[in-house]
C-alpha cells in the first residue's frame, strides 16, 4: 500500500487515478510521497520520503536542496497551467489599457438616485479613454509553453511581438507563430516593446532582478507584467519608474503590501492557475508522475532527478532503484555489487544531471533487501529501493 498525503485541496480528476493500492488523504502519517499545490513542504519532516510533485509549474515552495541530498525526486507540472495563466496575462493587458477595472469602479460608485445617470455616464466616460492592442508590440522574455501561448494569442489579437529565449526548447519553438521575431538579447526586446511580460522560472542568483534598473531604462512603452513569479522583477525599479511617468503601469499576479497600495500596480491574488481546468490537468500529470515513479521508477518532469523513462518488461519480476551523487565509476561500482551478490542484470539505464545520477536494474528474478544493504554501502550512493512486479 503507498500512501500519499495531500497538503491542500487537490482535484478528484487527479485524485481519481490512483487506485486501490493507495491511501491518498491529507491525513496520512509516514508518507511515501506528497501531493501538493502552494502549501510549504521541508522535506526532512518526512522520513521515508520518497517523492513530492506540485500541481503546477513553480516549486519555490519546496526543499529542493534537501529533497536531493535524501534521494527525495521532486515533479512539477510544465504545460499544465500553460492556457489559464496566457490568457489571464492577455485578458489583464486588455483590461488595463481600457482601464477596465477603474471604469467598473467608477460605475457601481454612482448614485443611483442621480435623475439624469444616463447622462452622468455618457459624461464621466472620457475619463476612461483607452489605447487598443492591435498595432502595438508585445516584448515576451521567456518562450516555454506559457510564453508561446501569450505571443501566439497576441499574433492573434493583430500585435507585433518580439521575444528572446535563451534555452528554447525545439518542442515550444515549433509551436510559435512563425510571425514572432526572435532576437537574441533581452535588451532589444525590451528597447522594441510597448508592453513587457516576463515568462521565466524564479532562480536565485539567475533569473532574481532579471528586469532590473540598467535594463528597464531602456524600455519606453507603458506596460511590464509579471505573471510568472516575484522576484524577478526588480520591484525598487518598478516603483521609481511609476512614480517619475516613465512607466504607467505595472500589471503582477504577485502582491505585496507596498504594491498593493500603489494606484499604478494592478495586482491580483495569483490567479494564473485558478481555473478549473487548469486544476484538473496539474493534478492528472501530477498524479499520473507520482504513480509512475512509485509503481515502475520512471522520471518524468523532475526538477532535481534526470528523466528516465523505460518500463519493464514482462520477464522482469524485480526494478532495484539506485539514486547516487553524480561521480565518475558508479555504474561500474552498482554493477559489482550485483555481480558479486550472483544476482544476473536483465537491464541496465542510467542517467544524470550533474548531481544526481538515477539508476534501474532489471532483474528477472525476485530480489530480497540484502541488496539493499550492499548498495547502500557503496560511497555516494544516497537512497535505494526495490519494485516488484
Amino acid at each position: 500500500m503507498c500512501k500519499i498525503k495531500t497538503l491542500n485541496k487537490i482535484s478528484e480528476k487527479g485524485l481519481g487515478l490512483f487506485g486501490k493500492n493507495y491511501q491518498v488523504s491529507d491525513s496520512v502519517e509516514s508518507p511515501d510521497a506528497i501531493l501538493v499545490r502552494s502549501a510549504p513542504v521541508d522535506t526532512d519532516s518526512f522520513g521515508g520520503l520518497l517523492a513530492v510533485a506540485r500541481a503546477g509549474a513553480g516549486v519555490n515552495n519546496i526543499t529542493i536542496d534537501k529533497a536531493s541530498a535524501k534521494g527525495v525526486c521532486v515533479f512539477n507540472t510544465p504545460g499544465a497551467n500553460a492556457n489559464a495563466v496566457a490568457e489571464l496575462v492577455t485578458t489583464v493587458l486588455g483590461m488595463a489599457v481600457r482601464h477596465i477595472d477603474k471604469a467598473a469602479a467608477w460605475v457601481k460608485a454612482l448614485d443611483l438616485t442621480d435623475p439624469a445617470l444616463d447622462k452622468t455616464v455618457e459624461k464621466g466616460k472620457s475619463k476612461f479613454s483607452g489605447s487598443e492592442l492591435a498595432g502595438k508590440t508585445l516584448g515576451v522574455i521567456g518562450l516555454g509553453k506559457i510564453g508561446v501561448l501569450v505571443a501566439n494569442y497576441a499574433r492573434w489579437k493583430n500585435m507585433s511581438v518580439i521575444a528572446y529565449e535563451p534555452y528554447p526548447s525545439v518542442a515550444n519553438m515549433h509551436k510559435l507563430s512563425n510571425v514572432v521575431t526572435v532576437v537574441k538579447t533581452i535588451d532589444e526586446v525590451i528597447a522594441k516593446a510597448d508592453f513587457l511580460t516576463v515568462h521565466v522560472p524564479f532562480i536565485k542568483g539567475v533569473t532574481e532582478n532579471l528586469l532590473n534598473e540598467k535594463n528597464l531604462a531602456l524600455f519606453k512603452g507603458s506596460y511590464i507584467m509579471n505573471f510568472a513569479r516575484g522576484g524577478i522583477v526588480n520591484m525598487d525599479c518598478v516603483y521609481s519608474m511609476l512614480e517619475s511617468g516613465k512607466l504607467t503601469g505595472y500589471l503582477t499576479d504577485f502582491p505585496d503590501v507596498k504594491s498593493i497600495q500603489n494606484d499604478k500596480i494592478l495586482c491580483l491574488p495569483h490567479l494564473g492557475a485558478s481555473t478549473e481546468e487548469a486544476e484538473d490537468n496539474c493534478a492528472v500529470m501530477a498524479a499520473e508522475e507520482l504513480k509512475d515513479y512509485l509503481e515502475f521508477g520512471v522520471v518524468r518532469n523532475s526538477v532535481n532527478f534526470p528523466a528516465l523513462e523505460g518500463y519493464p518488461h514482462a520477464e522482469v519480476k524485480s526494478r532495484v532503484v539506485v539514486i547516487n551523487e553524480d561521480v565518475p565509476n558508479m555504474i561500474a561500482e552498482i554493477t559489482k555489487v550485483f555481480g558479486t551478490a550472483g544476482i544476473n542484470i536483465s537491464s541496465f539505464s542510467n542517467k544524470s544531471n550533474g548531481k544526481i545520477g538515477y539508476n534501474l536494474i532489471d532483474v528477472e528474478k525476485s530480489v530480497d533487501n540484502s541488496i539493499i544493504d550492499l548498495l547502500s554501502k557503496l560511497p555516494k550512493v544516497i537512497k535505494v529501493r526495490i519494485i516488484h512486479f
